[in-house]
C-alpha cells in the first residue's frame, strides 16, 4: 500500500483524529445536529483545564526532547544502539515521535480552548472574559514540571 495522500504526520496534522466524531461536529459548527449542548457557565473552566493540559503536553515533549540526548550506559553495542533507538522513538526529524506527537495534541487542546473562547465571547457579546487560571480541583494532571 501507498502512503501517498496521506497525512505528512501528527505534527503537521492537528484535525484528523476528530474527524468523524462527535467533537469534530462540534467544532465544525454542527453541534446540534451532534446532540450537545453548552453550559456556558461552565466554559470558562473547561477552558482553562484545556490550556493547562496543554501546557502539560508541552511540557512532556521536553522531557521527550531530552531523552534523545541522554547517554549511554556503556559503550557496548547494545547501549549504544538502545540510546539511539530511544532517541529515534523519543524525538527525531520525523513526525512520527513521541514529541512530535506531544506537541501535536498540545496543539489541539489549545485550538479547542481558543475556539471555546471565541464562540463564549460572541455568545455573550463581550471583548474580554474572565477564564480562570487555575485548573478544575479534579483535573488528575500532575503540576507542570512533574511527570506522570
Amino acid at each position: 500500500m501507498s502512503d501517498e495522500g496521506q497525512s505528512s504526520g501528527a505534527a503537521s496534522d492537528t484535525g484528523n483524529v476528530l474527524d468523524g466524531t462527535a467533537l469534530g461536529a462540534l467544532l465544525g459548527g454542527n453541534g446540534a445536529a451532534a446532540g450537545f449542548s453548552i453550559d456556558y457557565e461552565r466554559v470558562p473552566q473547561s477552558i482553562a483545564d484545556l490550556e493547562h493540559a496543554a501546557d502539560y503536553l508541552d511540557n512532556q515533549a521536553e522531557v521527550a526532547r531530552r531523552l534523545a540526548s541522554i547517554p549511554a550506559p556503556g559503550v557496548d553495542g547494545v547501549s549504544l544502539n538502545a540510546v539511539a533507538q530511544i532517541g529515534k522513538w523519543a524525538s527525531d526529524s520525523g513526525a512520527h515521535n513521541l514529541e512530535a506527537n506531544l506537541r501535536a495534541g498540545g496543539k489541539q487542546l489549545r485550538d479547542l480552548a481558543h475556539k471555546l473562547r471565541e464562540d463564549l465571547r460572541t455568545y455573550l457579546q463581550v471583548e474580554e472574559l474572565n477564564i480562570p487560571t487555575t485548573p478544575s480541583p479534579g483535573l488528575p494532571l500532575p503540576s507542570l514540571g512533574r511527570s506522570l
